[in-house]
């Protein structure tokens, strides 16, 4: 049985890093050094100055770019097979059970730290929460996956 867990082959996740990394960057110039790219956008629903439905303008896009780059880098990254993954059906039904526990362990882990922000964060840090929360869960489960992976090589 081919592993069914991780659909793209394992160097799809070296894509995925240069993205993320790429995604890191922008998002640093972003935030810290003002960086603009303004381009055209088609807009579904835009409520900013004014309600805008299926609109054309365009706007700094920057941020946009900035999360495009993490998570479709890290959606690479977690969904991408493990060095000697494919060479084996043994190894990959072990790597399924560890992405299984993992992501369950960190869809866990990530609901209680949005219960805690929904307890004790307001106003615009809580925004940045939700923005974060994008991530988080991804982020969470890499770490949970990897320690799980280390475990699992040494026993």
């Amino acid at each position: 049985m081919k592993s069914e867990l991780a659909p793209f082959p394992h160097r799809i996740k070296y894509i995925g890093w240069t993205l993320f990394c790429t995604g890191i960057v922008t998002g640093v110039l972003f935030a810290f050094f003002n960086l603009v790219i303004n381009l055209p956008v088609l807009a579904i629903f835009s409520s900013f100055m004014e309600t805008k439905y299926f609109a054309v303008f365009t706007t700094n896009f920057t941020d946009e770019l900035t999360l495009l780059l993490l998570i479709g880098g890290i959606f690479m990254i977690v969904f991408s097979k493990e060095r000697g993954e494919e060479d084996s059906i043994e190894v990959s039904e072990v790597f399924d059970r560890l992405r299984a526990k993992s992501i369950f362990k960190a869809i866990f882990y990530n609901t209680l730290i949005l219960i805690f922000s929904i307890l004790f964060i307001f106003g615009q840090g809580f925004f940045w929460v939700l923005v974060l929360n994008l991530l988080s869960i991804f982020v969470i489960y890499l770490i949970i996956f990897e320690l799980s992976k280390r475990k699992a090589m040494r026993n």
